[in-house]
């Protein structure tokens, strides 16, 4: 078995925003994967509202939602079919195609005709819409252009306002239009 981190200690605070960084093949997946609760290959104790994670039931999947740094969909099914059947897994009654990304111009196209960043969209704007209470980002900002980039970091903001937990990781910006109230780095363990 091999070890990608040992000794990791850090408390992640209600209705904020945490950061997990270090450097490429440092874990970061591999631990937001775990705090998402996808993977308990690991040893330790991880608590989520004081109970030990592997005692959780499975309503911690819906409150805890991972969105991993390369968005998947039904590369032949349109926007809006991909969105509708999301919004059935993740339990929303109804999706608001324009609440985070303006995405009417392109609901009517396959996925496999769109771009990685329109792509990122869709996935984070289901994400954020979910009623989920912890949102885990593996690099959320990846593919987005600089205009969306401020965009989900004014929504970060909205989404910790509203009792909302933020997790995610990112390598690609030196700062934030937002307080990141605790962090990890990787690179030191």
């Amino acid at each position: 078995m091999t070890k990608v981190f040992r000794n990791l200690t850090f408390d992640i605070k209600k209705n904020s925003i945490f950061q997990v960084y270090g450097n490429n093949g440092t874990g970061k997946t591999t631990l937001l994967k775990i705090l998402s609760g996808l993977d308990n290959d690991y040893e330790g104790t991880i608590n989520y509202k004081n109970i030990n994670l592997n005692n959780i039931e499975t309503n911690f999947l819906k409150e805890v939602v991972f969105l991993p740094s390369l968005p998947s969909f039904y590369e032949n099914l349109t926007v809006e079919e991909n969105l509708r059947f999301l919004s059935n897994v993740y339990g929303l009654d109804k999706f608001d195609i324009n609440s985070s990304f303006k995405l009417t111009q392109i609901k009517d196209k396959q996925v496999k005709d769109l771009s990685d960043g329109q792509r990122k969209k869709i996935q984070l704007s289901i994400g954020i819409q979910s009623d989920a209470e912890v949102l885990v980002m593996d690099e959320p900002y990846n593919f987005l252009d600089i205009e969306s980039q401020n965009q989900i970091s004014y929504i970060f903001i909205e989404l910790v306002k509203n009792n909302k937990t933020i997790i995610f990781s990112d390598n690609t910006k030196d700062s934030y239009t937002f307080e990141v109230n605790n962090s990890v780095n990787l690179n030191n363990v």
